[in-house]
């Protein structure tokens, strides 16, 4: 397991470079930039818990809010919030 965590804590550090480097390009999107860094630590932080029945619990919340997210994405669209 410690393996995958290093790997996922540099594959969420690669991210955030990326995040970085979209905000150097256009500063417009630093808003989205920063949900999704803010994202990539609670996601990446996740795998460093050593309380399982935490860990199960934050995942499982996690899953249910990026489930949900995408219902509430189409209705914002839908309904003319988000162009």
């Amino acid at each position: 397991m410690n393996a995958l965590r290093l790997l996922i804590t540099a594959g969420a550090a690669f991210y955030v470079v990326v995040f970085l480097v979209q905000v150097a390009r256009d500063a417009s999107v630093a808003g989205q930039a920063l949900a999704g860094v803010v994202l990539l630590a609670v996601v990446a932080g996740l795998t460093w818990m050593h309380d399982e029945l935490a860990l199960n619990r934050y995942e499982v919340a996690l899953l249910w809010v990026m489930v949900l997210g995408f219902p509430a994405y189409a209705a914002a669209i839908a309904l003319g919030v988000l162009a």
